[in-house]
């Protein structure tokens, strides 16, 4: 957990490892302070394209984002709000405006007013009593911010098989689990845990 702390503080990328008997994904995550073009692009490069950003619900209706209708909802369901794009942005989604807009969504004194709806960057709120009431990576990554001493807002996106980081063609397009995690975070030198550690 220390290396963990340590290199979200840094700016750098995290892994963070779901349950095999929930989602059995892996969520790449980094601190929305620290989010640069560059690193929405890596993770255009290696995940599943949504790039969502881990908030606390405090925040997100600060803001005044309206949060999405739980229907049909279930424990594995991700609790999102209306996508949003920072105003200013082209068509909000190439990696540098996702970037502009992930800035916008970590400025405390931003509202409704800065964004349009709906948008191509996710927001997603924690549940307020974290992992202890819901084992997602949501909470894995806003737990993970408050350890580290950052700003609540986390970027974090889905790790998939990409012709940027599988040679195997059977494995195209779907979600990067066990060894291959491990292969990845190695050839890139990121960290993982999992979510069971984090609740040790």
């Amino acid at each position: 957990m220390k290396r963990i702390i340590k290199e979200l503080q840094k700016g750098n990328f995290v892994i963070v490892v779901d349950d095999k008997n929930r989602e059995d994904e892996s969520d790449l995550v980094i601190a929305g302070e620290f989010i640069t073009p560059e690193k929405i692009a890596f993770m255009l490069d290696h995940c599943s394209g949504i790039i969502c950003v881990s908030m606390t619900m405090e925040k997100i209706k600060k803001k005044g984002i309206p949060l999405v209708e739980k229907i049909n909802f279930d424990y594995a369901t991700a609790p999102f709000a209306f996508s949003v794009d920072a105003k200013g942005t082209h068509t909000g989604v190439s990696a540098y405006d996702r970037f502009l807009t992930i800035k916008k969504l970590c400025d405390d004194n931003a509202s409704l007013k800065d964004f349009k709806i709906p948008g191509h960057v996710f927001p997603l709120y924690a549940n307020p009593n974290g992992l202890k009431a819901r084992k997602g990576h949501t909470e894995a990554a806003v737990e993970l911010m408050k350890s580290a001493g950052l700003k609540e807002v986390a970027v974090i996106c889905e790790l998939m098989n990409t012709s940027a980081n599988c040679g195997d063609k059977k494995k195209l397009g779907t979600m990067m689990r066990g060894k291959d995690v491990i292969i990845f975070s190695e050839k890139y030198d990121i960290s993982f845990i999992s979510i069971n550690d984090m609740l040790k």
